[in-house]
């Protein structure tokens, strides 16, 4: 496959070049899915997709032409290299345009099974059935009212004119369950579990373990109660980690929203905007893990990257544009993110949180003060101000020794302030739909508002 790829990428690439860009990139992804839906507890539909996409992007005169079709006949083709130069001369020039020069790119091991490649609506079948039967064996009263398995192939190649020819081909099988707890008329919050793998071999125990939390999670559920209004300790679970917390801190470690007045971390490299526990990186390069890959939607090679060390900040995440602009002097960090099929965003590979020295079980201690631990939190954050308010999710009140099921209960805060008041991070990491590697954490001084 790769040197298929390749060799159709370069041909479009001199094409573009022939008829008049002063630089070019094309990006082509070859992708097989098999998939199977749950719906109400059940088996819904089984499909298998092959789908193949390119992306050209090119300049001319300073200006930005881009073109993406599904098919590499030569008529369609031809049309996408026109479309792409006829915006060249209806766009204005951006002296930042521009695409990143070639570097040696490492591959990253393990992240093509063959067994995983060769996976069927069959196989993928088997493993709903598989997590829906392991569900209904631990707990009549839990109701699976989505989920999925799919096991997807996929091929991507990378030319530029700058010399970039780069191609990857990884395997990825994934499942995940949503649904909640129901016992006689009362219905507990929503919750869901998941996890996925590049290996055949490794995903039937994960999705055992991954079905065997969302039980735990919607049982514990039941019985819930108002909770209790208070300014104090909350502690995120590593999915809420990940959901709120570091989601809205790598959107304010973008470059483009640093540059765009929308992060109010703009000028603070290398100043501490965390608490010391605090330790943070996006590492692509780690062998059989969902979200690592050797290089980014434009061929930059990734690499281990701090953005938070001992809560100190040391790094915005770029692509090359973003980079230029900067005006800094700054190479692209390989942090372009997207499809084939849109021009480059940014956006992070894989996330790791480094763990701290408190056991999971002894983060919601306290010395008599109520603690609020959120599973999940669904909400809003203003990207400017860091101001966020949401509901907690899967919640629980500590107080007093006891620990019960809570319902209605808001925070809210400034994430800013949040990451200056963490406590307590714990030991044990968590493999969030098998990517990024999350700890728990304990944050003091939210706002909690039961309703």
């Amino acid at each position: 496959m790769s040197d298929r790829l390749l060799d159709v990428a370069s041909e479009l690439l001199e094409g573009a070049l022939r008829s008049g860009a002063d630089q070019a990139e094309v990006a082509i992804a070859e992708v097989h899915s098999a998939d199977t839906r749950i719906e109400n507890g059940r088996v819904h539909t089984a499909q298998t997709t092959d789908e193949t996409a390119f992306g050209l992007r090119l300049f001319a005169g300073g200006s930005l032409g881009f073109a993406t079709a599904n098919s590499t006949d030569p008529r369609t083709v031809a049309d996408c290299i026109a479309e792409a130069l006829a915006q060249t001369r209806a766009t204005p020039s951006d002296p930042c345009n521009g695409l990143p020069p070639a570097e040696p790119i490492t591959p990253v091991a393990d992240l093509f099974d063959p067994t995983a490649a060769a996976m069927t609506v069959g196989d993928t079948t088997t493993l709903a059935r598989r997590m829906l039967e392991r569900v209904r064996r631990r707990d009549g009263r839990i109701r699976v009212d989505s989920g999925a398995v799919s096991a997807t192939r996929s091929g991507v190649a990378l030319a530029s004119s700058e010399g970039v020819r780069a191609f990857e081909e990884t395997t990825t099988v994934r499942g995940y369950l949503f649904g909640m707890a129901v016992d006689g008329d009362e219905v507990a919050s929503f919750d869901y579990d998941g996890d996925a793998s590049p290996s055949a071999r490794e995903i039937p125990n994960l999705l055992d373990a991954a079905a065997d939390r969302f039980v735990d999670k919607c049982l514990a559920g039941l019985g819930a109660v108002p909770g209790k209004s208070f300014r104090g300790s909350v502690v995120l679970s590593p999915e809420a980690v990940g959901e709120f917390l570091i989601a809205d801190l790598i959107a304010a470690v973008s470059a483009d929203n640093v540059r765009k007045g929308r992060s109010r971390l703009a000028g603070k490299l290398g100043e501490p905007i965390a608490a010391p526990l605090l330790t943070i990186v996006d590492d692509g390069t780690i062998p059989g893990i969902a979200g690592s890959s050797a290089f980014d939607r434009e061929g930059v090679p990734t690499r281990r990257y701090p953005i938070v060390a001992a809560g100190v900040l040391r790094g915005f995440l770029f692509n090359h544009y973003e980079a230029v602009a900067s005006g800094a002097g700054t190479a692209s960090s390989g942090h372009a993110s997207g499809g084939v099929s849109s021009l480059p965003a940014i956006g992070p590979h894989r996330i790791e949180v480094a763990a701290g020295d408190t056991p999971m079980e002894d983060l919601c201690a306290n010395d008599g003060g109520p603690v609020v631990y959120v599973g999940r939190f669904s909400g809003s954050t203003n990207p400017v101000t860091g101001e966020f308010s949401g509901v907690v999710k899967n919640g629980f009140l500590y107080e007093n020794g006891s620990r019960r099921p809570i319902n209605e209960t808001l925070i809210a805060g400034d994430l800013f302030d949040c990451l200056m008041h963490v406590s307590a991070v714990s030991r044990e990491r968590r493999r969030i739909d098998g990517s990024d590697l999350l700890p728990a954490m304990r944050i003091d001084g939210v706002s909690v508002t039961t309703g």
